[in-house]
């Protein structure tokens, strides 16, 4: 026998805009406004799923509601065979037409959030991965669906691109990025270098040999540190800054972007490089725990890495 077609709990549009309204209005009364922050891989490897390059360059606030109200879920805090791993879970609901609202367009972010996409939970002031978006976490309440749910895990930085203008967001990376110190040739060329703009080494930026980003600049002892260095700096050549700007008539100067809406400064700084230490072998000046020079060097008093086949008798 076919449903009573007097009662519509189903198709009812107006049933199904008033559970949603319903929905948003409860979220903003009970839940937290966090950063969402899409994630941008450059040049991904489609086999492997995988990028070099990891780039997080824009960001929107938007209110989701803490369904977790236990606290934490997940593996928790425990001792591993790598040390101390923090596996902190937590699940947030965010309703669809709120997600809709933030216009977000690439990789299919127009109609749900993505897996790798961080949050920033501004109450524990940490950052969490998406894991996992659950779409239907309320089934088809009156025929429709009207909310995500969000399995997010505690996130491990591991030198990702964080540039969102929002100083409480990239100052993450400044953080936790390895930086890498260069001393520099106070008898070349002055200049100055400023925080958060690219310097590199090669003819143009269109031939650079190596570059990276300007984490601070002693003007004292013409110490650079930088961070998400693309290749090990050389000796003896010139640290550019990128690009060469204009300087105006009445002394200002001109503010230029990238496309990716990066702010690039202005001035020419080129330096000398007189010294530093390779990205392979530096420990970050930023981790008083990083170890991974002596870590190497007592395992090269153990294992022969010169030998380039091991496993043959030569002949290969």
């Amino acid at each position: 026998m076919a449903t009573n077609h007097y009662f519509n709990h189903f198709s009812s549009s107006a049933d199904q805009a008033l559970a949603e309204n319903l929905m948003i209005e409860s979220i903003k009364m009970y839940g937290m406004d966090v950063h969402y922050m899409p994630r941008h891989m450059v040049n991904e490897d489609k086999l492997w799923g995988e990028s070099a390059l990891v780039q997080f360059k824009e960001q929107m606030v938007i209110e989701m509601y803490i369904k977790s109200i236990d606290g934490f879920e997940g593996e928790g805090d425990f001792i591993s065979k790598f040390g101390l791993e923090i596996k902190d879970e937590i699940t947030l609901t965010v309703a669809k037409r709120r997600w809709a609202d933030l216009g977000f367009s690439t990789e299919g972010r127009d109609t749900s959030p993505k897996e790798g996409d961080l949050i920033y939970f501004p109450l524990t002031e940490s950052l969490f991965e998406v894991k996992f978006v659950e779409d239907e976490p309320i089934f088809y309440q009156t025929g429709a669906l009207q909310s995500f749910d969000l399995v997010c895990e505690m996130f491990n930085y591991s030198d990702e691109d964080i540039d969102t203008d929002v100083e409480v967001l990239d100052q993450i990376e400044v953080e936790n990025a390895a930086v890498y110190e260069y001393t520099l040739d106070s008898a070349t060329i002055a200049g100055t270098f400023t925080k958060g703009e690219m310097v590199y080494q090669g003819d143009n930026w269109e031939a650079r040999t190596a570059a990276g980003e300007v984490v601070s600049w002693n003007t004292t002892t013409k110490v650079l540190q930088l961070m998400n260095i693309t290749a090990d700096f050389s000796t003896a050549k010139n640290v550019i800054q990128y690009p060469y700007g204009v300087l105006l008539e009445d002394g200002s100067t001109l503010v230029q972007e990238d496309e990716i809406y990066k702010i690039l400064y202005d001035t020419t700084a080129s330096y000398t490089l007189i010294s530093h230490t390779t990205s392979d072998a530096a420990e970050s000046t930023t981790d008083s725990l990083a170890n991974n020079v002596t870590i190497e060097t007592e395992a090269d008093l153990i294992i022969d890495f010169s030998e380039g086949n091991p496993f043959s008798d030569g002949n290969i």
